[in-house]
């Protein structure tokens, strides 16, 4: 028979190979990794073993954790898939790793699954091919159609027609940049204060005033960026 320590090197070998994260705690056998994962007691298998035997055991255990790893396992819906632009430093201090790309200077891509009343992130630990999550999340934005309108008579600043939770992600659709391009041109600036709103306008000094004081009032509590940038030719630069 087994001594614990030969059980427990023993176990963890097979485990290795069936889980792609196993590690050992104090009377415990952690598989798994993030917000999914099993602790497994390392007294109670050894004590199974005891009665049975390792195989028995070991496979036992596996299916027990398999059972509860799927069961919590995030199921992605890619046609519910979108990316979201925040800060550079949003959700650092987080227990989770989002899984996230640069989009420029201090912004980067993060990306959602929408599931109705609340959007869950995509982290670095889901199982998710990520190639396709950034394919299918730009397919489905580019899906939303949305009209860029005068913020007001006067201005010179332009937003959506209509407020959504995805407006500043708008910003990544290949049909929101071509209304940019003709109705303001190419030397543009951009304010994106959260994420259900963002303001564009033509280069220029008052303008880019006018966008600053407008991200300094807005009350939108899911905040992205108290910057003003200026795109001239695909170049970003932090005017203010």
């Amino acid at each position: 028979m087994l001594t614990v320590d030969e059980f427990t090197e023993k176990i963890l070998h097979d485990f290795k190979k069936v889980f792609p994260e196993v590690k050992v705690g104090e009377n415990l056998i952690h598989l798994g990794s993030g917000v999914t994962y099993v602790e497994l007691p390392l007294g109670s298998m050894y004590r199974e073993y005891q009665m049975t035997d390792y195989c028995n055991t070991k496979e036992l255990y596996v299916k027990i954790a398999s059972e509860i790893l799927n069961k919590y396992k995030f199921k992605v819906d890619y046609a519910n898939a979108y990316p979201i632009l925040k800060r550079h430093d949003f959700g650092i201090n987080s227990k989770v790793q989002f899984y996230r790309e640069k989009a420029f200077l201090d912004i980067d891509v993060l990306y959602v699954s929408d599931m109705g009343e609340t959007f869950r992130f995509f982290t670095i630990d889901d199982d998710v091919e990520f190639s396709l999550l950034k394919k299918k999340a730009i397919e489905n934005i580019n899906r939303i159609t949305a009209a860029l309108v005068p913020l007001d008579d006067g201005l010179q600043a332009y937003t959506l027609r209509y407020t959504t939770d995805y407006a500043s992600s708008l910003l990544l659709s290949e049909a929101l940049n071509k209304q940019i391009q003709r109705k303001i041109g190419d030397d543009i600036l951009i304010a994106i204060p959260s994420n259900s709103f963002f303001l564009v306008a033509k280069f220029s000094y008052c303008n880019q005033q006018l966008l600053k004081y407008l991200v300094e009032t807005d009350t939108d509590p899911n905040k992205v960026s108290d910057s003003v940038y200026r795109r001239k030719e695909g170049i970003y630069m932090k005017v203010c």
